[in-house]
């Protein structure tokens, strides 16, 4: 019987009711796709009543269940149902191979995946113990990666069997090991694509590598174009794939001439290039510090709005919680209405918030989208993610690929011996480099990622684990407890680049950031710059900021900072280098306990009456402990009402000063009362930011 020959069945026909009463005797196990497209003719629900057992009431018990949505347990519900149909088992007697079955018939039949809650309901029951926490987790494990074979990296751009085709898939197959997907893929593209499937389009007959003359200048001519007429912006990398491609096989040569010596042909690429090359290098450096410094001027204005878009979506949604349907409410000025007419049936219910903009309202340049309908949930999401990755980005200066791979188990700490202060620290999983590093992290960091990681938890324990999707790599990585990822229905998703990309555009045109009449965007990597730039123009050493931005050569450092010039940074190293050769031998040596001891105890005395003393080590008090003077002071704001007695006391003698003609004690005291004032107002400031980094500090 096919579902066509039951649609004028209705729910109590005579039909309908026998076919419903065989499925829950265990008579009929009709195929999936028949019961997906018979859905609304399956009673899932009755046969769970009749079939599930105790099994299903102790499911439907647990805590997971519980706090899911009326549409998610039915949803849930009705896979049990069909699974258990379809294969005559027991809740009990499922396994993971027949829940993976299901979803993937699911999916293959262009419906969307509603099994994730089903799977993690077993698993804390028990029949799936032993498999992965998640169903993204398990489908990964099953075909973990989605990477192409060298062969298919190369047949993918329509090349015919041909020698030069093979050698093309021995070369990559060679190279594979010590290359990460990305790269090899970039490789074949620049291989594969713009060199030799541009060569069989010039002379088609062309067997071997060794190109004539005229071929490999016709063929430098069309790599100058794109497909669509345009001039191609860098073409650098393309040619020093190639040459690199002519040398390696080259050098093979010697170790297996069979293998690779036949192919060895002069290079159509000239020695010259790199000269060019290195021009061209040395431009996009300069672009990329002109960029930075740009930009650094105006990350204080879109902190600003950073932060003001986060506690204005907040208040969005709060606002919009506490309306009824139809009620208006105003924020920043712009009147909404609630959007929430009631729910007729229980499987109506929504996990989001809507409204709607009040009759005449131009809609706010800070609400994405066009849609009249506003999901304010999603406002709320955009404010706060936004707030969280500018912040964390600007602290830590990683790379985007590691802020998404930041987890619960990345928020370390360390204990110094001596001492006994708390370092907090923030680990860096291998990823561009394959090196892990640890970053100290500021009291303002340690702020932002505890506010990340309560959200992640939303009211649990511990965070939801998620499965991250590799865009480059083309792999789904293990299940984690992801700080950067949200619920999506009922599965938890790590955030994409592209989201993320997305939001910091949004927030800079809500910034209104130009430069010169342009508008200015800030992508993530802008941040790490800037990072790296800050750092070393506030002193921090070459090699240490290398260390932190992850760098394995100095010289990438340096294209980061927009700090020196050439010339300074090899004067600068001429001169430590005479230093290093005048300096008595003696000095080499490893740090004494009482030496170390001094400078631990170094750091012991910043703490003053104000605030914390900020000054380098080995450093005297250029201010003889006058601290309100010094710029190395950072004030604690719970000594306001300190300040502002000494600004009174100071204000008090300055009249007497003045009245008694002392001058010099006049001037003595204009200067001491503009720099109380100027603590004054940082106090004010951190106070405002809503952040008092002293308050977690034990006196020392």
């Amino acid at each position: 019987m096919d579902h066509q020959d039951l649609p004028h069945y209705d729910h109590w026909s005579p039909t309908l009711m026998g076919m419903n009463s065989l499925l829950q005797l265990r008579v009929l196990r009709p195929s999936y796709s028949w019961m997906l497209d018979s859905r609304a003719k399956v009673n899932t629900a009755r046969f769970l009543d009749v079939n599930g057992g105790s099994a299903l009431a102790e499911l439907r018990q647990l805590p997971e269940y519980q706090a899911a949505m009326h549409r998610h347990r039915r949803d849930a519900e009705a896979g049990l149902a069909r699974v258990m149909i379809r294969t005559g088992q027991t809740i009990e007697q499922i396994t993971g191979d027949d829940l993976l079955y299901y979803a993937d018939v699911v999916q293959t039949s262009g419906r969307a995946r509603r099994e994730h809650l089903l799977w993690e309901l077993l698993v804390r029951l028990g029949p799936l113990a032993a498999e992965a926490p998640t169903l993204r987790a398990a489908w990964s494990a099953k075909g973990n990666t989605r990477q192409h074979s060298a062969a298919t990296l190369v047949d993918r751009y329509g090349i015919p069997p041909s020698g030069v085709r093979d050698l093309l898939v021995d070369y990559l197959e060679e190279i594979r090991p010590g290359m990460d997907y990305g790269s090899l893929d970039s490789l074949a593209y620049r291989l594969v694509r713009l060199f030799w499937w541009e060569v069989l389009q010039i002379n088609p007959q062309q067997a071997d590598l060794q190109l004539s003359a005229e071929v490999t200048t016709t063929w430098r001519e069309r790599l100058a174009l794109t497909t669509d007429g345009r001039e191609r912006r860098e073409t650098h990398s393309i040619l020093f794939a190639i040459r690199g491609f002519y040398r390696d096989l080259a050098e093979w040569s010697h170790d297996d001439p069979v293998r690779w010596g036949v192919w060895v042909a002069p290079c159509p690429v000239p020695r010259s290039l790199s000269r060019a090359a290195a021009k061209y290098k040395r431009r996009q450096r300069s672009q990329m510090q002109s960029r930075t410094r740009m930009l650094t001027p105006l990350l204080p204005t879109f902190l600003t709005a950073v932060n003001k878009h986060k506690q204005r979506s907040a208040l969005f949604l709060q606002e919009a919680r506490a309306a009824g349907d139809h009620d208006e409410f105003v924020v920043d000025g712009f009147t909404f209405v609630r959007d929430s007419p009631p729910e007729r049936l229980a499987v109506l219910e929504r996990a989001r918030v809507w409204a709607r903009l009040a009759p005449g309202q131009p809609r706010p340049l800070w609400i994405r989208g066009v849609a009249q309908r506003i999901d304010v949930t999603s406002v709320e999401e955009d404010g706060f993610w936004c707030w969280a990755v500018a912040e964390t980005l600007r602290h830590t200066g990683i790379r985007i690929e590691e802020l998404m791979e930041l987890t619960q188990l990345s928020l370390r700490h360390y204990t110094a011996s001596t001492t006994g202060t708390l370092v907090p620290l923030l680990h860096i999983v291998p990823s561009k480099t394959d090196c892990e590093r640890l970053i100290p992290m500021t009291p303002e960091l340690v702020q932002i990622l505890l506010e990340v990681l309560r959200r992640a938890k939303d009211g649990h324990d511990h965070v939801p684990l998620s499965v991250r999707y590799d865009v480059t790599e083309k792999m789904h990585g293990q299940p984690f407890p992801h700080l950067f990822s949200r619920k999506v229905g009922v599965r938890q998703e790590v955030l994409s680049g592209q989201y993320l990309r997305s939001i910091l555009n949004h927030l800079a045109v809500v910034a209104g950031l130009s430069d010169a009449g342009q508008p200015i965007r800030f992508t993530p990597h802008d941040f790490r710059r800037l990072f790296a730039t800050d750092a070393v123009n506030n002193g921090l050493p070459l090699h240490i900021a290398a260390a932190l931005l992850g760098h394995l050569d100095l010289d990438t450092t340096r294209g980061y900072t927009a700090v020196f010039p050439e010339h300074l940074i090899a004067a600068h190293q001429a001169f430590i280098e005479r230093r290093r050769q005048l300096r008595p031998s003696g000095e080499d040596r490893v740090a004494e306990d009482d030496e170390w001891s001094e400078f631990e105890n170094h750091f012991l005395l910043r703490r003053v009456a104000l605030g914390e003393c900020h000054r380098p080590y080995g450093t005297a008090c250029v201010h003889e402990h006058a601290c309100t003077r010094c710029r190395f002071l950072r004030v604690d704001p719970a000594q306001l009402g300190r300040i502002d007695e000494m600004t009174e006391n100071a204000e008090q003698r300055l009249v007497e000063a003045k009245d008694r003609a002392w001058l010099g004690e006049v001037a003595a005291l204009e200067e001491s009362i503009k720099h109380l004032r100027i603590r004054q107002a940082e106090a004010h400031q951190r106070l405002s930011q809503g952040s008092n980094l002293f308050t977690t500090q034990e006196p020392q």
